[in-house]
């Protein structure tokens, strides 16, 4: 499991720097945010829980889909920049976990990459909100 985590640690790329201006830097984080709920809610919907697997990965997306809305509801709500980077590194995480199984395991190449695009935009959300 360390050897996949390691591998694709080694893929990713590491996430632009921050926009000059604050409301590119605002719009930056609306879209990623709206690009992880668009693949993760996508995926829920094409992912049939009828294997082990793809039952597994349903969970994984189905708690990043609950640490969208509360990333959505922190900022929203104007609560502490360490809760909110907090939330993000939650998101990051869990889509994460969700990327490594997806990548060992027998998912097809469409849930692989869209897995990728989410975990970057993940890895990029959490640079944009870090305090």
């Amino acid at each position: 499991m360390d050897k996949r985590r390691q591998d694709i640690e080694k893929e990713e790329m590491a996430p632009d720097l921050p926009p000059e201006s604050a409301a590119a830097h605002f719009e930056a984080i609306g879209k990623a945010i709206g690009d992880i709920d668009v693949i993760v809610r996508g995926l829920l919907e094409r992912t049939p829980p009828t294997k082990p697997w793809q039952r597994q990965l349903r969970m994984h997306l189905q708690d990043a889909d609950r640490h969208v809305e509360i990333l959505r509801l922190a900022i929203s709500l104007e609560h502490d920049l360490t809760e909110i980077h907090d939330s993000a590194r939650k998101l990051k995480q869990v889509i994460e976990t969700a990327n490594v199984q997806v990548v060992g395991g027998r998912a097809d190449g469409i849930t692989r990459n869209a897995l990728m695009v989410a975990y970057r935009n993940a890895s990029l959300l959490s640079c944009l909100l870090a305090p």
